[in-house]
């Protein structure tokens, strides 16, 4: 032993911890977070997860303090409770990206397969076609006409604001409210490209 260490009963300070004295586990806290934030970053890539794993170590040490008892090497139990803890992360992690990898590619495929076939794609595009005539029909008279002068006869908007006798400002306004309009009820088919 160090001299000037505290010579500290592993019996009497597991002891301690099983009737649950606060002063024992904030001892337990001092000595070991930091060296267990260290042996947790060994295994995960950022600082908050090591200190998450850290912590969630010494609130399970809090919650079964009544079997205690049972520890003979507290520095061992700890570490190993931390290496089983990151272990048990990183293989939560792992299944995570598989399966969010496994849903992207099984997506793909879907959407591949349906773009590949012919019919399905007409049928696509007859629906997208409706859809874009119903939503046009939606919009308010003088919007719709804006609308309907600029996406479907191609005139600038200086063209309309002219034709119309309004202000480009206003074209301008009118064609940003339809294209809101659009993409609220095209939303559906929007997604599928992106």
């Amino acid at each position: 032993m160090k001299k000037g260490q505290p010579n500290i009963n592993n019996e009497l300070f597991l002891s301690l911890l099983e009737k649950g004295e606060k002063y024992a586990f904030e001892t337990l806290f001092r000595l070991y977070y930091k060296k267990l934030v260290q042996i947790a970053k060994g295994y995960l890539l950022y600082q908050q997860e090591a200190e998450s794993i850290v912590q969630n170590v010494f609130l399970k040490i809090w919650e079964n303090k009544e079997s205690l008892g049972e520890v003979t090497n507290i520095n061992g139990y700890l570490y190993t409770m931390t290496k089983n803890l990151c272990l048990d992360q990183l293989k939560h992690e792992r299944v995570k990206r598989n399966y969010i990898d496994n849903s992207y590619r099984i997506k793909s495929e879907i959407q591949y397969n349906f773009i590949q076939d012919e019919t399905a794609s007409l049928l696509l595009e007859n629906e997208l076609e409706s859809k874009i005539v119903q939503s046009i029909d939606l919009l308010p008279k003088k919007c719709k006409n804006i609308f309907k002068k600029s996406r479907l006869e191609g005139l600038r908007h200086s063209e309309i604001a002219e034709q119309m006798g309004i202000s480009h400002k206003t074209v301008d306004s009118h064609i940003a409210s339809a294209l809101r309009h659009m993409r609220l009820h095209l939303r559906e088919f929007i997604s599928v490209s992106q």
